[in-house]
């Protein structure tokens, strides 16, 4: 009877063990694990741009890394899109589409109502691109510099994104010392179109629009096959360097053989795009999002080189300096991350 009840005790006992180490086993979270089954929204910016293909790229190395996690790549389709998706908080991470002092500039008068910085508020995470302001023009045009086009009151017909390209564009005018309703008085107009998407390069070809401004990386898959007349117009005046370095932009080179019709170095201002978060999003999350992207370069490489040259701890150090002197949060997460890898202080 006794050697019964010893083997029923020691049944028990080895039943109750084996319980308590499957149920410790399936403990979220313990320290040093990553969060599991997670739901994360990056937002990219308009079908067929290199901007989502960076997106799109980014989503895919975070979803090898970790299979729980949800994780949707999302092309709002525009900046009014992009804009309505941040505000209601229906995002993790974006792509920023240009500096943030040109997007409150643009963007908060258009919403009086509320505190617009505080409701489109991010903070840095990692550098993926150098965006380029380029302004095209058709050779038609016999245009070789912005100043040409109020010297000569050219008839333009530009086309832009209606935020922060018109303006870019609008501040060039003024520079040289007109406006967009005077321009209208000699024939000059505008359209709304994104010059660097398959629309904005018909709308070229077409002549439907002879001039126009975007920003973006380079080179942009939609003009790699460019075969008509086509030019890049300088940004050289130190006077317009030192305006566009006020929004966060710094001088730059877009190298001769980017497109065909660039046949030697055009100068011009770029900016960094970056990954970013919302204040919001657990230190751990975006400290773990930063672990596979970097173990998962080769797939962000794959979609575009300047992931190669941005993800390099040169590169980390020196995006960090310069969003830290525009006033940028940067993300208790990254920071975490990138001081463990001794690439900053």
């Amino acid at each position: 009877m006794i050697k019964r009840i010893v083997k029923a005790g020691l049944f028990i006992l080895v039943s109750l063990a084996i319980l308590l180490s499957a149920c410790a086993a399936q403990e979220p979270n313990l320290p040093g694990e990553e969060p599991q089954n997670l739901d994360i929204t990056i937002l990219g910016f308009r079908a067929g741009t290199s901007m989502q293909l960076r997106a799109d790229a980014i989503a895919e190395a975070i979803r090898i890394e970790y299979p729980s996690w949800k994780v949707s790549s999302l092309a709002p389709g525009g900046e009014a899109q992009l804009l309505d998706k941040r505000i209601a908080g229906k995002w993790d991470y974006l792509l920023t589409p240009y500096p943030r002092r040109l997007e409150l500039e643009v963007h908060t008068p258009l919403h009086p109502e509320m505190d617009f910085a505080r409701a489109t508020e991010y903070s840095f995470v990692m550098p993926t691109s150098p965006h380029y302001i380029q302004i095209f023009a058709l050779g038609k045009t016999g245009l070789n510099a912005i100043r040409d086009i109020v010297d000569k009151k050219y008839p333009f017909k530009e086309g832009s994104g209606a935020g922060g390209a018109r303006l870019l564009f609008t501040k060039l005018l003024e520079y040289y010392g007109t406006s967009f309703s005077e321009a209208e008085a000699w024939g000059a107009s505008h359209e709304i179109v994104i010059v660097t998407t398959p629309a904005g390069v018909e709308a070229l070809q077409t002549g439907r629009i002879d001039i126009g401004l975007s920003w973006s990386g380079i080179p942009n898959p939609p003009l790699m096959g460019t075969t008509f007349d086509l030019k890049l117009l300088p940004i050289d005046d130190p006077g317009l360097v030192e305006i566009f370095e006020s929004l966060g932009y710094y001088q730059a080179i877009i190298p001769a053989g980017t497109y065909p019709f660039v046949t030697e170095d055009v100068m011009t201002m770029a900016e960094t795009e970056f990954l970013a978060a919302r204040p919001d999003v657990p230190e751990d999350v975006v400290y773990s999002t930063l672990k596979a992207l970097f173990k998962n370069k080769y797939i962000l490489v794959a979609a575009h080189n300047d992931f190669g040259e941005e993800m390099k701890s040169e590169a980390i150090a020196e995006t960090i300096a310069v969003v830290e002197k525009a006033g940028i949060a940067i993300h208790p997460g990254a920071l975490k991350y990138y001081r463990e890898q001794g690439w900053i202080d």
